[in-house]
Order: structure tokens, then sequence, then C-alpha cells
């Protein structure tokens, strides 16, 4: 697969950590290690330096051992579904080669202004990492049920319309319930209490929307659902929020949500520390943190859903892949071959969503801004530390539900 056009954006490559303007076998890798890949792939196996399979990177983030990098290539087509998708293109692209043909002549007896004012079209031209070049028809035979993201799309909103009803209503001087509308609710300035409050609801919902989308999750013990839920919350309030602050808020980097119905920004700190045990210089030393945490977290996560605009098919996509993502979570075998088999079923309907929803032959490239999309609101570290120093700052005590949570 040639890379995909992304010149407007330079990122880093995944394998060594170098600069890369360009997107190779549909993750975001630099020429340099796209060579060694294919060399290497097509020729003997390397042996590890250390014997381990686990040699250390540098500070960089590159691997001096050959075989290593190897198997990151290897692991990080694997996790994409990069390699999934591409082998499943080239397979429909031979099935349906006579389809396609009569699909094209159509293209060409309809007029081009149809084609121009798509609003697929004009999504996606305005997206760095595909081309309008890439568009073709696809015969409605070609067709097929997309069941995991459909079901993703129902359950997520009814999640969503369960925080945002218990939020409103849980404030003591919340809005009329014909003002709690899903397009016409009000928001509110973040504060420490509401936001408390605000994750016990959250989690509430994530179990219920994890036991609707996986029915596989009510065999699990209580502490195998619990610890799914908060790993995944994590993750999903962060992409989450984003994704919703980038349509509530598209021309302001510096806001974001806090819950459904809180957002923060600089402005908001002020007023922030509604609790009556910070006070003084702890006071101004945690709004001083709060503005470190939204240059840190908050304003990188909303640059990333802007580089790569995903439409509401891929955000129900990451959704489902951040809930699997179980690299860090210590969890039986089972667990993870079930989540395996999750990622495998959303990635066939995410390229079914491509190809046949949007008619794009060559999409691999954004496969790769996905996954790195993913990479980026996948990691929890930095968050667990953030709530730790807000704990020795005394702006959490040690019974406050947030602290608890990511103590677990």
């Amino acid at each position: 697969m040639e890379p995909g056009p992304s010149n407007s954006v330079r990122r880093k490559c995944l394998i060594c950590g170098s600069l890369t303007s360009s997107c190779h076998l549909g993750v975001d890798a630099c020429r340099a290690c796209t060579v060694f890949y294919r060399r290497t792939r097509n020729r003997k196996t390397y042996a590890c330096r250390s014997n381990t399979r686990k040699c250390a990177q540098d500070a960089d983030g590159a691997l001096a051992c050959k075989r290593c990098r190897f198997d990151r290539f290897e692991r990080i087509l694997k996790e994409s579904g990069a390699k999934e998708l591409m082998d499943s293109a080239k397979s429909v692209e031979r099935e349906a080669a006579p389809m396609a043909d009569d699909a094209a002549a159509a293209v060409a007896a309809s007029s081009p202004e149809a084609s121009q004012h798509s609003p697929s079209a004009e999504r996606l031209s305005n997206t760095p990492s595909i081309s309008s070049s890439t568009f073709s028809s696809v015969s409605p035979g070609l067709r097929r049920e997309r069941p995991l993201l459909d079901k993703c799309k129902l359950y997520y909103r009814l999640l969503s319309s369960m925080r945002r009803n218990c939020e409103l209503s849980a404030r003591a001087n919340g809005p009329h319930p014909l003002e709690m509308a899903e397009r016409d609710y009000p928001i509110f300035p973040a504060t420490h209490s509401a936001l408390n409050a605000a994750t016990k609801i959250a989690l509430a919902g994530v179990l219920e929307f994890a036991g609707n989308l996986f029915p596989e999750i009510e065999q699990f013990s209580k502490e195998e659902k619990w610890k799914l839920a908060v790993s995944f919350f994590y993750r999903y309030q962060g992409f989450d929020s984003c994704f919703r602050a980038e349509k509530r808020f598209p021309n302001d980097l510096d806001k974001s949500f806090g819950s459904y119905t809180c957002y923060y920004d600089y402005d908001v700190i002020d007023g922030f520390f509604d609790c009556d045990y910070v006070k003084g210089s702890d006071l101004e030393e945690a709004k001083k943190f709060m503005r470190d945490t939204l240059d840190l977290l908050a304003r990188p996560g909303r640059q990333a859903i802007t580089r790569a605009n995903p439409d509401d098919d891929e955000f129900h996509a990451v959704l489902v892949i951040l809930f699997w993502f179980t690299d860090a979570t210590q969890v039986r075998d089972e667990i993870v071959h079930i989540g395996e088999k999750y990622k495998s079923a959303v990635l066939q309907d995410l390229h079914a969503h491509y190809r046949e929803d949007l008619g794009l032959n060559d999409y691999a490239s954004r496969v790769g801004q996905l996954f790195t999309l993913i990479l980026h609101f996948e990691g929890t570290k930095d968050i667990k530390e953030h709530f730790e120093i807000c704990r020795m700052m005394n702006i959490f005590k040690d019974d406050t539900f947030m602290y608890q949570l990511q103590k677990e």
C-alpha cells in the first residue's frame, strides 16, 4: 500500500520516534522504518541483541535491536488493524471488480455537480490524510450491515442521555426537564464538587453501556467488571470530552468538558475549588497546577481531535477499541481473547464504512491516523500522576471519590 497524502502535518514515527509527514502500511511510520520492515519481512529473521525480545528504546524512542524494531512494527500493525483492513480491501476489490466497472460507468454518466456536493466528500476533502482522488462509487449490492457500530451508537446515546439528565437534575438550581433536550441542554463552569459527583454518574453509566454492548461481560466477576470499567473510564472521558468540545467550541482549543454538562478552561479555574478545605497558599498553588494541567492534557487532546477530525462512525469505532485496550490491565487470557474478537469486528465495520458509505478505495493512511489518536487517549499514567499530586496538595481528601478511583 502506497503512503497516503498527509503532507500538511508532521507527526512522530510510531516505530523510531523520528518526524514524518507520511503514512506507510496504514500507520504513521517514516520511510526508513518502512523500508527496513519490508526488507526484513521478506528475508531472514534477526536475532534479538538481549535475547529477551524486550530491548529498551533510547530517549528518542528508537530501537538499536533489529529484531525488536521489526517486532514493534508488527505489533503496531496488528493492534491498529491496518494489515487486516488492507488484506480485506484487496480481497473485496478482486471480488467486486465487475461491479465496480459498472459503478464507474454510472458515475461517468452522472453530473459532476452531484458528486462535488456530497456531504461525505465535502467532509473528507477537508481532512488532510484523505485525498479526494480516492473516492469511487460503490454499488448498493456490496453494502452490508454494521452490527457492532450500530449497537455502539445506540448505547452511547443512552449513556450520554443518562449522564446529561442525572448531572442536570443533581444541580441545586437545575434546569426544567424541558430544557434538558439533547441539543439544547445548558452547560456550566466546572467545579470540584460537580466533577466528583459526575464521576460517579459516569461510571454507573459506563458499567451499563459495557454490559449492553458486550454481553460476555455479564459472566465476569464484579472485580473484573469494575477493573475494565475504571480503565475504560479514563480513556473514554478524555476522548469523549475533547470530541464533544470540538463540536461545541470549534474555535476555542482552550475549552474542554470536565463532565458531560460542565466545561473548564483558564477562566473557570478561579471558581473551581468550591471545597472549603483548599485555602490560602494551597489554593493558589492548586490554581497554578490546574492551569499547567490544561496545557499538559486538555489542549493537546483537543489538538489531537482537530488533526484527526473523526466522523461519528470513527468515533464509535475508537470507543470500542479503547474499551478493549487491556495491555496495561491485568486480566484473564479469556478476557483478552474476547477483546480481540470485538476489536476485529469493529474494524470490519469500519472497513465497510470507508468503502461503502464514503466510497473510499485507499484508506490505509486514515486507519493509521485513527490509531495514532487511539494511542493519544489510551494512556492513563499521566492522569494517575495528576491525581496523586492533587492529593499531596490537599486538593483531594482520601475519601474523595475521584481520588479513590485512581487508587484502584
